[in-house]
């Protein structure tokens, strides 16, 4: 007996003995009340806890991506305008070299946006018009590859009313326009002619049109080249108008202030964020809203690792009485139920991990697996424009924080019972065996 004390004494905390301890007592017979099964129930809920959190979180970082490119695919990701808008071509190109030197953007260009009257088969409609330069329009990656008619080789070309034009599938639905059809773009600048004031108006060639899927732009936008753009709605005059792509749209508060240093004079400054606030600010609260759920999800998961280290230490207070008598410590039995119910935490969020990467690795391949099973498309891409199946996004430092999260609650979940077990009494847990 007290050989074993001293074995019992001498153990390091966390130690062999304590180790060994903990690891049979997860292994409970099939008389002690179904710890062992719960205990396996406990592994599997926080497991499918660990996994929901993650592929949802990873598949919600992809559809945020993804709606964020579509609704900045044709725009800039910020717009600058100068305040003085007696502004010489000289000065404009200089300010667009200087945009353009700052690390992380992508290209700055001029352009000039105007809401105006077009016309064509005698029907009337409303439209945008960009004035922008041939290169940059190639930039744009969601209309350069979204074009259904025709093509952008000869944008901006041509003389007269053979000037061409890009415009939206939507909009040239309405005016049962295809390619090679002329159009009617009316300027808010008048002319004086005999019989009064007149708008000045001018036809032009489509030349393309483009399908990207969003409702605003494949209604009304149409790309003019920029020296025509100019002409046509400011008499030639420069708006002072810039557009400034970045290498990562997200960065744009940060670069903000090397803008308006770069630019050297007086402007107005407008981020995508700005101009789309209802939409990322839906976005945000979605996530934030999303994480929180599944917090929550993994909270309720603990709730049978609770339960089965609560029963664990009922059944196995004869077990507690006698290391006690023997010698262990309340601190050595403390830890011993701490480590049974950390082994079902820690396993069970690995595992977690490791099937929510590996799914939303091999989710285009699972997407097609449910699809062949069913026959029905789950996310048709003429409802949501995921040509490329669904979107998902790993974000590494959320899968640390969700195994971070995981462990924690698990370790909470074993800490009161572990408490418990370490403050019976050998005596009274001896006298009614």
């Amino acid at each position: 007996m007290q050989s074993g004390a001293e074995t019992s004494g001498q153990s390091s905390p966390f130690g062999k003995i304590e180790r060994r301890i903990a690891t049979r007592y997860l292994r409970a017979k099939k008389n002690q009340g179904g710890v062992g099964l719960i205990a396996a129930i406990s592994f599997v809920c926080i497991a499918l806890a660990i996994w929901a959190m993650i592929v949802i979180m990873s598949i919600m970082n992809g559809f945020r991506d993804e709606v964020i490119r579509l609704t900045i695919g044709s725009e800039g990701h910020i717009y600058a305008e100068l305040a003085d808008p007696a502004v010489t071509a000289m000065d404009m190109q200089a300010i667009e070299d200087r945009l353009s030197a700052i690390d992380g953007v992508d290209e700055a260009f001029q352009y000039t946006q105007h809401f105006t009257g077009v016309q064509a088969n005698g029907v009337f409609g409303l439209g945008q018009v960009i004035g922008i330069r041939p290169g940059n329009l190639n930039g744009f990656e969601l209309i350069s590859s979204n074009i259904v008619q025709g093509s952008l080789d000869n944008f901006g070309e041509g003389s007269g009313s053979n000037h061409e034009i890009a415009l939206g599938s939507r909009l040239a639905a309405n005016l049962g326009l295809t390619v090679g059809d002329k159009i009617t773009i009316y300027s808010p600048r008048t002319r004086t002619t005999v019989t009064g004031p007149q708008p000045i108006r001018k036809n032009y060639t489509v030349g393309a049109i483009f399908s990207v899927g969003l409702l605003q732009t494949d209604l009304s936008y149409i790309y003019m080249e920029f020296e025509q753009a100019t002409m046509l709605f400011e008499g030639g005059k420069l708006t002072g108008q810039i557009q400034l792509r970045l290498d990562t749209p997200d960065d744009v508060d940060a670069l903000e202030p090397a803008v308006y240093d770069a630019i050297q004079a007086p402007a107005f400054l407008q981020t995508w964020r700005d101009k789309n606030a209802a939409t990322a600010t839906a976005l945000r609260t979605e996530q934030i809203a999303m994480r929180f759920i599944f917090m929550i999800v993994v909270i309720i998961a603990a709730f049978p690792v609770l339960a089965s280290m609560i029963m664990l230490v009922k059944n196995k207070s004869k077990d507690i009485a006698i290391l006690r008598t023997i010698g262990a410590t309340q601190g050595s039995i403390l830890r011993i139920f701490l480590m049974s119910g950390a082994m079902i935490g820690i396993l069970g969020t690995l595992i977690g991990l490791v099937i929510g990467i590996l799914f939303c690795l091999n989710i285009g391949m699972i997407q097609s697996a449910i699809e062949a099973i069913t026959g029905q498309p789950l996310f048709p891409e003429d409802v949501y424009q995921l040509s490329g199946g669904i979107p998902v996004k790993i974000v590494w430092t959320e899968v640390f924080g969700v195994a971070f999260w995981g462990f924690m609650i698990s370790a909470l979940a074993t800490l009161l019972p572990a408490l418990s077990a370490s403050k019976i009494d050998p005596v009274d847990a001896l006298r009614y065996e």
